[in-house]
């Protein structure tokens, strides 16, 4: 008869052990499985014996373990496994890439026309509130989506998310109250439990190729997100070339002037049933009504709405690319279920530490500084001053300049602290904020608007690296301190966003201003309090 130790050793040997189990292991995660039959080996003289696993004592050997578990000539007729899942370079770069590129062709169908959205639907501030629903909606999906996750399949929730870029896209093609704002809203939502998604595959498959190659998985990790960003800020630049490109050739939006009739958005969908000359009426067939909607007067085209299905060809691309490309991941994200209510009040038991009152204002300000480029910048320096064809330039110099800041600041932050670059960035700032609001550009002045654009994504670079990077070495748990971040960049954009529809330039300045102030004041206080200055000790005086 067997004793109860031995039946725990046999139940150690017997786990059905897969890759996920093994990154989920790595990760610190517990894993708890009821085993249905143990197997017992007897030795010649009729004892009742058992396989005895020692502990790993190192993440290597414990890698090398749970493989021996796996080829174990008795495990593999006693469990169901199904075929092993041979993991090579080759696979694991291949569904890396998948995922960045599919990412970046979404990517590139959203932040292009985000840029130009308070500049084509002006009128009823619709393009400016349909921003703040999906940045609004956003701050919803992220205290939520640690729950989602849980509960359903990765994959799945990407290609939900793509599915969204593909709805909005849509309905900036068919502008209207009734059409933008609701896909605005889903768009938004969507989106948080999209970078939540990405963020685990990307640990799984660093995990996966630290364990072929053997290198540490902080490193292997690192050196996959690093990837990941380029990714996304070349859709930023490309997005943004491919919009100017385009532009230009139409005269309507290679001038200091928006077409006329982007100015008017029907506040339904149904033109038969508004009133009001904010609509147009087609009086031809539906195939005249489809065609006028892209052609004016079936002579010229317009190169706005050829823009618009160029984006929403790369939006369904993106969809494509990962529906085909992207293998089922193995990854177990969280395999103990966690309540819906417990998961939200472990979320936000984050807004009540410390750290967040120190660095809360400092992270609203890190998305009211992006906000006021979005709505006003563009449409100030951009629209009113050298034309909507000229935004995609000024946006590629403000990603180029994002980019190139992220990997100086990567090579120089184990020499500075980020005090210095705190400092450095405050100071910058407020003569920004300054410059935007005295400065009037005139049409000569590209090369000026490029610069000031170029300095503004270097320097939110420094603000978005830094800020993030002293959350999370401060904060005890990562997950509820990054979805904390998120939530405070919502906050900060929303702000930003409904306040232009009541608020001149000055006072969002002034907003911004003082709450930089205020965020940089915690911080310090933080700082000093984490690390005190402790007096010098007396010297003798010597002659």
């Amino acid at each position: 008869m067997m004793t109860k130790e031995s039946e725990d050793e046999d139940q150690i040997t017997d786990l059905v052990v897969s890759h996920a189990e093994m990154r989920a292991m790595l990760w610190g995660r517990q894993r708890e499985k009821s085993v249905s039959e143990t197997s017992v080996s007897s030795t010649a003289d009729g004892q009742v014996t058992s396989q005895r696993a020692e502990r790993p004592a190192s993440l290597s050997e414990e890698w090398k373990e749970l493989e021996r578990l796996r080829t174990t000539e008795g495990q593999s007729e006693n469990s169901n496994m199904g075929p092993h899942k041979t993991h090579t370079r080759a696979s694991v770069w291949k569904n890396f890439i998948a995922l960045c590129t599919g990412l970046m062709l979404a990517f590139m169908s959203f932040l292009p026309l985000r840029n130009i959205q308070t500049s084509m639907f002006s009128e009823y501030y619709l393009g400016t509130i349909s921003l703040g629903l999906i940045y609004g909606s956003f701050i919803i999906g992220c205290i939520v989506s640690p729950w989602l996750v849980q509960n359903a399949r990765p994959k799945g929730l990407i290609l939900l998310s793509l599915v969204s870029h593909v709805f909005y896209v849509t309905s900036i093609l068919f502008p209207s109250f009734w059409t933008l704002l609701p896909m605005s809203v889903l768009f938004g939502f969507l989106q948080a439990p999209l970078w939540s998604v990405q963020e685990l595959l990307i640990g799984s498959y660093g995990t996966s190729y630290s364990s072929i190659t053997g290198i540490r998985i902080e490193r292997s990790i690192h050196q996959f997100q690093s990837v990941f960003v380029v990714f996304c800020h070349c859709a930023q630049i490309l997005g943004n070339l491919v919009q100017s490109v385009t532009l230009r050739f139409d005269d309507n939006y290679s001038h200091a002037k928006i077409s006329a009739y982007e100015k008017h958005i029907p506040a339904c969908n149904n033109s038969s049933h508004c009133g009001g000359d904010n609509h147009v009426i087609y009086d031809g067939s539906f195939g005249q009504k489809i065609l006028s909607y892209f052609v004016e007067d079936f002579e010229r085209l317009d190169y706005l709405q050829i823009l618009k299905l160029l984006y929403l060809s790369l939006a369904c691309c993106s969809v494509i690319l990962i529906g085909c490309c992207l293998r089922k991941p193995d990854i177990i994200i969280n395999k103990r279920k966690t309540p819906f209510w417990d998961k939200i009040c472990d979320v936000l038991s984050f807004f009540r530490t410390k750290t967040f009152f120190m660095l809360g204002l400092l992270m609203v300000f890190t998305g009211m500084q992006q906000a006021i480029v979005i709505s006003d910048v563009t449409k100030m320096y951009g629209t009113d001053t050298l034309g909507m064809g000229m935004i995609g330039y000024i946006m590629m110099c403000y990603g180029t300049a994002q980019l190139a800041m992220l990997l100086v600041i990567e090579k120089l932050q184990k020499r500075l602290k980020p005090v210095v670059f705190v400092l450095q960035g405050f100071l910058v700032t407020q003569g920004l904020l300054l410059v935007l609001y005295i400065w009037e550009p005139h049409s000569d002045s590209v090369y000026s608007i490029l610069g000031f654009m170029t300095l503004w994504g270097a320097l939110d670079a420094v603000w978005q690296s830094q800020v993030q990077g002293i959350l999370v070495s401060s904060a005890v748990r990562k997950e509820p301190a990054v979805i904390c971040y998120r939530v405070c960049q919502g906050l900060g954009l929303c702000a930003v966003f409904f306040s232009s529809i009541v608020l001149t330039l000055l006072y969002k300045v002034c907003l911004i201003g003082s709450t930089l102030v205020l965020g940089v004041i915690g911080y310090l206080i933080m700082e000093v309090s984490n690390n005190p200055i402790t007096p010098m000790e007396n010297r003798a005086f010597n002659v």
